[in-house]
C-alpha cells in the first residue's frame, strides 16, 4: 500500500516532542491565542443560552428547540462541509466563520439592549453558528498539520483541547458574574468579540494554501455532482484505513455512551447523594480538571506506550471508572472518579484527532474530519434524549454500569485490532 507523499507520518515521533516545541511555531502560537479566547466564549455561551431562552420564552420545550437547533446542521450536512474545506483556503475560511460568527452573536446583545430580541432571531443565530461550525471543525483540524512539524503535532493537539477545556473551565464561573450584573445578553457580546479577535490572530498566521488545480464546472447539476463525487470519496478514504475507521467509530461510541452521564450526574446528586446544587458544580469541576490533565499528559504519555496502547487504556480505565463510580459511599470517591474519566477522555480527545490528521493526505483531510466531527457530535442528541427516557425508568446507579460495561467492550475490541494495538 503506497502512502501519499504529503501524509504526515505522526506514528514515527521524535523522541522530544514538547509544548514549548509546538508554541515555538508562530503560526500555530497566533491559532492557539485565538481559539483559547474564543473557546472561554463559547463556554460561557452555553451559560447564557438558556436564560435568554427562558427569558424570552419562559418554556422548557422552546429551550429543548434551542439546543435541537444546535446540532441540527451538524446531522443535516456536516459531511458536506469537509469537501468546500479540501477545496478553499483552510486559513481564510477559519477567518470568515469567525468573524460572521463574531457578528451575529454581537447582533443578538446590540438587538437585546433596543429591546427587540425575539426567539427567532435567536433561533437563528444558533443555526447559523452549528452551521458554520461545519466549515470551522474541519478546517482547523485539517490546518494545524500545515503549521506544526509532525514531531510536535501531538503536543499541538493537546495544547487545542486544553483550550477548549479551559473555556468550560474558566468561563461558566466568570460567566455567572458578568450575567448577573449585566445580563445575559452581555455574554453574546463577549462571545462575539472572541470571535473577531479569533479572526484577526488566524489572518496573521503567514502559512498560505498551496495552489489547488480547480475543477471545471459545467452548470449547477454537475457542480452538484462534483460536491457527492467527492464526499464518496472522502468516506471511500475512511473505509479503506483500518486507523480511521476506529476513530470515526470509537467517537461516535463515546459520544453516544459517555456523553450522556452529563444527563444522569445531576440525577445523580440530588437522587442518589441528597446534595446541593454546590457537590453537583464540585463533581463537573472533577470532569473538567481530569479533561485537563488528559490533555496535557496524552503527548508525552503516547511517546512512552505509543497512540495506540494509549488509546486502548484510556477507554478501558474509563469504562471501569464509570462502572463503579456511582457506588461507593461518601461525597468524595464520585469526585474522584469524575477526575479519573476526564483524564480518560481528554487524552482520547487528543489521540482521536492525532489518528486522523496522520492517517490523511492534505487533498482528503477535510472530508475525513468533516465526518469525524459529524458521527460524534452529531450523534450526542440521541444519546441525551435516550438516557433522559431511561434516567425516569431505572436506577441511575444502573445506567453508570451499563455505560462503563459498553465503554469497557470497546476497549476489549479495539485491543484486538492489531492496528491499533501497534500503532506508535
Amino acid at each position: 500500500m503506497t502512502t501519499p507523499e504529503n501524509t504526515l507520518r505522526v506514528g514515527i515521533s521524535d523522541p522530544h516532542p514538547s509544548f514549548r516545541g509546538a508554541l515555538a511555531n508562530r503560526d500555530f502560537s497566533f491559532l492557539f491565542i485565538g481559539q483559547l479566547g474564543s473557546e472561554i466564549g463559547n463556554g460561557a455561551v452555553q451559560l447564557a443560552l438558556p436564560w435568554l431562552v427562558l427569558k424570552l420564552t419562559d418554556s422548557a420545550f422552546q429551550l429543548g428547540f434551542a439546543y435541537f437547533f444546535q446540532f441540527s446542521p451538524m446531522l443535516l450536512f456536516g459531511i458536506l462541509g469537509g469537501v468546500f474545506v479540501d477545496r478553499w483556503d483552510r486559513r481564510l475560511t477559519i477567518v470568515i466563520v469567525d468573524l460572521v460568527r463574531g457578528i451575529a452573536f454581537m447582533s443578538v446583545a446590540v438587538i437585546y439592549y433596543l429591546g427587540s430580541l425575539t426567539v427567532e432571531h435567536l433561533y437563528a443565530v444558533i443555526f447559523l453558528e452549528s452551521s458554520l461550525a461545519n466549515f470551522f471543525n474541519p478546517a482547523r483540524a485539517a490546518l494545524m498539520p500545515n503549521l506544526v512539524d509532525p514531531e510536535h503535532l501531538r503536543s499541538a493537539n493537546s495544547l487545542m483541547e486544553v483550550a477548549r477545556n479551559v473555556g468550560f473551565l474558566i468561563a461558566p464561573p466568570v460567566g455567572a458574574a458578568v450575567a448577573e450584573i449585566l445580563g445575559p445578553s452581555s455574554i453574546m457580546l463577549i462571545d462575539g468579540v472572541t470571535f473577531l479577535l479569533s479572526a484577526v490572530t488566524v489572518f496573521l498566521i503567514k502559512w498560505r494554501q498551496p495552489a489547488r488545480q480547480p475543477k471545471q464546472v459545467d452548470g449547477k447539476i454537475h457542480a452538484l455532482r462534483i460536491v457527492i463525487d467527492e464526499t464518496k470519496a472522502g468516506l471511500v478514504v475512511i473505509m479503506r484505513s483500518r486507523l480511521l475507521q476506529v476513530s470515526v467509530l470509537l467517537g461516535f461510541v463515546l459520544n453516544l455512551v459517555v456523553a450522556p452521564i452529563q444527563v444522569l450526574i445531576p440525577l445523580f446528586v440530588r437522587d442518589i447523594k441528597h446534595a446541593a446544587v454546590g457537590y453537583f458544580g464540585v463533581m463537573v469541576a472533577g470532569l473538567l480538571v481530569g479533561l485537563l490533565v488528559g490533555s496535557l499528559t496524552a503527548p508525552q504519555t503516547a511517546r512512552r506506550i505509543g497512540l495506540g496502547p494509549m488509546t486502548i487504556a484510556a477507554v478501558s480505565l474509563l469504562g471501569i471508572v464509570i462502572s463503579i463510580a456511582a457506588w461507593p459511599p461518601g461525597l468524595w470517591p464520585p469526585v474522584v472518579a469524575m477526575f479519573i474519566a476526564g483524564t480518560a477522555v481528554g487524552s482520547l480527545n487528543v489521540a482521536q484527532i492525532t489518528l486522523i490528521q496522520g492517517s490523511t493526505s492534505d487533498d482528503e483531510r477535510g472530508r475525513v474530519s468533516a465526518t469525524y466531527y459529524t458521527a460524534t457530535l452529531g450523534v450526542r442528541p440521541v444519546g441525551f434524549l435516550a438516557m433522559g427516557a431511561l434516567a425516569s425508568a431505572v436506577d441511575i446507579r444502573f445506567l453508570f454500569v451499563t455505560l462503563g460495561v459498553m465503554a469497557l467492550l470497546v476497549g476489549i475490541v479495539l485491543s484486538q485490532i492489531r492496528e491499533v494495538r501497534e500503532h506508535r
